[in-house]
């Protein structure tokens, strides 16, 4: 029983890869009882684990066939099997996901309105381009799921039936999505429409992909601003003045103050740009 929170297909290219991983390090360590083998694949289910609680299953059958009183021989050979044919399964999947976001839910080449776009696609309940998710029934209830609050419930076999509810969800809600300018992966469009990157946190830093895209369009802006541009090849040139000992640190800190007073006034168009260079030139500190 899962209850429907987070949706698998937002992740789903990160997902394949690791999956794929992890059931070859898994069959290494059934060959070869290889303990660094069944380390890399717990360390990369514990990561599944913390996006899905499907995943968290997983991780918990995973563990679970090792104990103080050695392997179940059994258990992990079965494992073995099912990692396998999972991978094998959610790489094949992938691929049909990956064609209905781009023809259904991809706001910059299918339009914003997901429901004409499905039906476009579809005849009935079969996709008209095989190449497309195909979808099935799904063991799907309705009920409390906490005090005072009823939810559909996902009684889900298979990663696939999370999958299936969570794309038809999206037409259902009109709920439409972008490739990340930054990561290349696909987020929701829930806040703003006009959004081109995601929330993601970036690989190795605390950063997240939206905050790279803001840093980035200001450079670019900043680079396209002609005011700017003037205001910086001053202050380069005085900044190199500083090393070859021309001005002192107080004085280069002195004329940067004055500089960026000036730069504002010219940037509300109190002073022209003419009058911004003129003042540049002009001034001897």
């Amino acid at each position: 029983m899962v209850p429907l929170a987070l949706p698998v297909v937002f992740f789903i290219q990160e997902i394949t890869p690791m999956l794929e991983r992890i059931s070859v390090n898994w069959e290494r360590f059934v060959e070869s009882r290889a303990r660094e083998a069944y380390t890399a694949a717990m360390v990369e289910l514990g990561m599944l684990a913390e996006k899905h609680i499907y995943f968290r299953l997983l991780y918990t059958r995973c563990f679970g066939c090792i104990s103080v009183n050695g392997f179940d021989q059994a258990e992990i050979q079965a494992i073995a099997l099912d990692l396998k044919e999972f991978a094998k399964q959610f790489s094949e999947t992938r691929k049909q996901v990956e064609k209905f976001l781009e023809c259904v839910l991809d706001v910059d080449s299918a339009g914003r309105e997901p429901q004409k776009q499905a039906a476009k696609n579809y005849h009935h309940d079969q996709p008209r381009d095989p190449e497309l998710f195909r979808f099935e029934p799904i063991p799907l209830s309705f009920e409390p799921v906490e005090p005072d609050r009823c939810a559909p419930v996902l009684y889900s076999s298979a990663v696939r039936d999370m999958i299936d509810y969570s794309l038809r969800s999206c037409v259902e809600r009109g709920v439409t999505v972008r490739r990340c300018k930054n990561c290349g992966r696909w987020f929701p469009q829930t806040g703003r429409v006009s959004a081109e990157y995601c929330e993601r946190p970036v690989k190795y830093g605390e950063q997240r992909c939206r905050e790279i895209g803001a840093f980035r369009q200001w450079t670019k802006k900043q680079t396209d601003d002609p005011i700017f541009k003037a205001y910086r090849k001053e202050y380069k040139k005085r900044f190199a003045w500083i090393k070859a000992g021309r001005i002192t640190d107080e004085q280069f800190y002195a004329w940067s103050e004055k500089a960026r007073e000036e730069k504002k006034k010219c940037d509300r168009e109190i002073i022209s740009l003419a009058e911004f260079q003129q003042w540049l030139r002009d001034l001897k500190i």
